[in-house]
């Protein structure tokens, strides 16, 4: 989830009152009113649609002006392209921070790693912090209008072309949802680059929570699939998802020989030590208003928005002379999100004990992890769920639903006791019961080990893997490529030389002719 820091809310909340003149209010309405029109989906549809055309063919200009330079340069004899030993990777993203949700955390972390081993990263995104010459926030882009701290772009733009075609790749890494993979794909076809696809967002899920009109929905669906999904699957070298069961329903079973598992992991500073002896007590005092040792905290951190299904919890805490399960304690949610007015109002209405801490900085986590008694997702629209492996390398024993996904990723790292079905409340109260009683000590005996090294080390192997797949296409485009330099050289030297004989023939001519008139 997105995670910033704000000052802690409970569910009982305070009320502020700030007076303001009718003019400004009329302002700060229509303001809003501006801003809601300008994000809206629908018109961000509309705009890219009368803007995309005419950029993508400039998109194709430059990347074909990029290539002619590269033949003139091969026939004069001047291109580069020594051997190295390590790899030139370009990577094509949405997600970069200050972005701070998981797919932006995962791509700067593996960009890190990558660079630490002394490998060429060059990436092209939509906007970075922290930018260095290999960054170039360049993509064109516009606000996702259901996420208006992130951007989405929606054309190549002319650097990215020119890259694309001036350059030489070991591979290319797309990283989806995309808009531009109709582009890219087929250009790196064109050139034999291989191309590593990895996939990370459930986009049926995702979009029907979100669009509430069937018809421009199914559309959304469909224009995506045409510019993004299968372009992937009919050019991509390696199709990859976080796992293996969300890339056969997201891409289709029938390319499994095409389909990997991309490595996830997450940062060192995820541990189970403490900074300071007295942390826990502290943290627990300033972030969750607990001053002693026997309340029980139960954590959650998410972007609160309809597909994680944050409000499913609830239910749990609410005493069992109420009808719920009186799961005791205190229950922590760190995230903020469209849904979080209505969680605040429901926690408040429900008289249950929540504290909403609003965004949290990525590196403020390990504590509040460390602090908790158990940490607990009701998300199933996760194709990984990075915040449950952050969890339990804090030691803090993660409550997970059945699903394929965390089916595939936890089963035999966990007990099946910290586990629950979505439907059921009592199944949900019962795993908390459990995690929170001998979770930490399981974890303390079974630790989680998954980090971004790990991670960035193993996508390399599956890089290697695209470039030895493409190696045999790539040695006869090359062979191909030089004959035909070859020719082209051959045929301009015999134009210039019929010309500059031609030339010498006339001049010859004209001589003699002047030469025979004087005698």
């Amino acid at each position: 989830g997105d995670r910033r820091e704000s000052g802690p809310e409970t569910g009982e909340g305070v009320a502020v009152a700030v007076a303001m003149l009718p003019g400004d209010h009329i302002r700060s309405q229509f303001s809003c009113w501006l801003a809601a029109v300008r994000t809206h989906y629908i018109v961000l549809l509309c705009f890219t649609v009368v803007v995309y055309f005419p950029r993508l063919c400039l998109s194709y200009f430059v990347f074909f002006v990029a290539q002619l330079l590269r033949l003139i340069a091969r026939i004069l004899g001047v291109a580069g392209g020594r051997p190295v030993t390590n790899r030139r990777i370009l990577i094509i993203t949405d997600y970069m921070p200050p972005q701070t949700h998981g797919i932006a955390i995962r791509c700067d972390a593996y960009i890190t790693e990558m660079r630490a081993q002394g490998h060429e990263v060059i990436v092209f995104t939509t906007g970075t912090s922290n930018q260095t010459s290999f960054d170039n926030p360049n993509i064109p882009s516009v606000l996702n209008p259901f996420n208006l701290k992130n951007r989405i772009g929606y054309n190549p733009g002319v650097k990215l072309s020119w890259f694309l075609g001036a350059h030489t790749w070991d591979v290319v890494h797309v990283v989806f949802p995309s808009l531009i993979g109709c582009f890219v794909l087929p250009l790196c076809a064109w050139r034999r680059i291989p191309v590593y696809c990895s996939h990370h967002v459930e986009m049926n899920m995702f979009a029907r929570k979100h669009v509430p009109f069937k018809l421009v929905c199914d559309f959304g669906l469909f224009m995506y699939n045409v510019i993004g999904k299968w372009p992937a699957i009919m050019w991509g070298t390696l199709n990859s998802a976080p796992t293996l069961c969300f890339a056969r329903d997201h891409l289709g079973a029938e390319y499994e020989d095409r389909l990997r598992c991309v490595p996830s992991g997450t940062h060192a500073i995820f541990r189970s030590e403490p900074e300071t002896p007295s942390e826990r007590q502290e943290i627990r005092a300033a972030r969750f208003g607990v001053k002693d040792d026997s309340t029980k905290v139960t954590l959650m951190v998410q972007r609160l928005s309809g597909e994680k299904g944050t409000e499913r919890i609830f239910p749990a805490f609410v005493p069992k002379s109420e009808g719920g399960e009186g799961v005791p304690g205190l229950l922590v949610i760190a995230g903020d999100g469209p849904s979080r007015q209505s969680l605040t109002a429901e926690a408040k209405r429900r008289n249950l004990r929540v504290v909403f801490l609003g965004n949290v900085p990525h590196h403020d986590l390990p504590k509040l992890y460390r602090a908790a008694d158990c940490f607990v997702t009701m998300s199933l629209s996760e194709t990984f769920g990075l915040t449950s492996l952050e969890a339990q390398m804090c030691g803090c024993p993660a409550v997970m639903p059945f699903c394929d996904v965390f089916n595939e990723i936890w089963d035999g790292k966990t007990p099946q006791t910290w586990r629950y079905d979505i439907n059921s409340v009592e199944q949900l109260a019962a795993a908390i019961s459990v995690a929170q009683s001998s979770g930490r000590e399981y974890l303390a005996k079974n630790p989680i080990c998954m980090t971004w090294k790990m991670a960035a080390t193993e996508l390399l192997k599956q890089y290697e893997e695209c470039i030895s797949m493409m190696k045999a296409k790539r040695a006869t485009l090359r062979e191909v490529v030089l004959l035909l330099d070859h020719c082209l050289r051959v045929a301009i030297f015999t134009i210039l030389a019929l010309w500059g004989l031609s030339r010498y023939y006339m001049v010859a001519k004209r001589f003699q002719g002047l030469f025979t008139a004087s005698r």
